[in-house]
């Protein structure tokens, strides 16, 4: 599932975990909360954002790291799974002697984010899924479809085949059709996209890791299993994980919550960034 966004890559820290270099960045002091981005989606984006500078000016020690595949951590070879990309996030906080975390993952990085608070809830104090919550929609499989034929036959997403999915995926309706400057600003900013992989083989085995992730039968009722506080946020108009597919996820968590955005697509986390930053920090003040 393409969710790029784009940025430049920061000089950042990093350790070890089993063999694979995984970079991150620490800011602030206070209970920590960990950002876990999208497919393709490099720390610095949390910071285009604001989040990163809201929670740490609201008294928070944030951590973002890139995953597996996104630069400059390691990109082992394709594919992974998302059993492997939680395996680094518990790593990475085991390293850091972190625990009592509230983890917000965001697509990609909420399935990440809920196998991580149902395997390793030790770590974990409470857990945001932030459009990437639900069972696969009609939609989703035909887009899973297309990506997994096009890397089978080229080995990897055509730049402009990933540039147009993105655009029409992340942006509102009426703004695709109504405001000829914010689209090209989002063509420019994508334009960059590729930039954001260490290798191609990041972004195929990410790839692979969502396709294998929503597949699976058995992880809706997996769910139940999950008994720390988590919020699922959806965006009204996300192709991807529409409100709906958001409630039936919350539905079946023992402690969930849900909360929908109106007005945004699945990148709302960018474009609406002050209704996404004021529903998270109303979580993170409850729990």
């Amino acid at each position: 599932m393409v969710n790029q966004i784009t940025g430049a890559v920061a000089i950042m820290e990093s350790v070890s975990v089993g063999g694979v270099r995984i970079a991150y960045e620490r800011r602030g002091a206070g209970r920590p909360v960990v950002l876990v981005g999208g497919t393709g989606m490099p720390p610095v984006a949390w910071e285009l954002c604001g989040l990163r500078g809201e929670l740490v000016d609201a008294g928070f020690e944030v951590v973002t790291y890139a995953a597996r595949g996104v630069a400059p951590s390691d990109a082992t070879p394709a594919p992974y799974t998302v059993e492997t990309l939680a395996a680094d996030l518990a790593g990475l906080l085991d390293a850091l002697r972190l625990t009592d975390v509230t983890v917000i993952g965001y697509s990609l990085g909420s399935f990440t984010t809920e196998l991580l608070v149902r395997t390793r809830p030790d770590l974990v104090r409470a857990a945001v899924l932030l459009a990437g919550a639900g069972p696969l929609t009609a939609v989703l499989d035909a887009v899973l479809q297309a990506e997994t034929e096009l890397v089978s036959a080229s080995g990897h997403l055509p730049p402009a085949f990933v540039k147009l999915q993105t655009l029409l995926t992340s942006l509102p309706p009426e703004v695709l059709r109504d405001d000829e400057e914010q689209v090209r600003t989002w063509l420019e900013l994508l334009d960059a996209q590729e930039s954001v992989w260490a290798s191609r083989e990041g972004a195929a085995g990410q790839l692979a890791a969502s396709d294998r992730w929503m597949r699976d039968e058995f992880r809706m009722s997996a769910l139940a299993d999950i008994h720390r506080p988590v919020l699922v946020v959806a965006f009204e108009h996300d192709q991807y994980f529409p409100p709906r597919s958001g409630k039936a996820a919350a539905e079946v968590l023992a402690r969930g919550q849900f909360v929908a955005i109106p007005g945004a697509a699945h990148a709302g986390v960018l474009t609406h960034p002050k209704e996404t930053t004021d529903v998270l920090l109303g979580f993170l003040a409850r729990t």
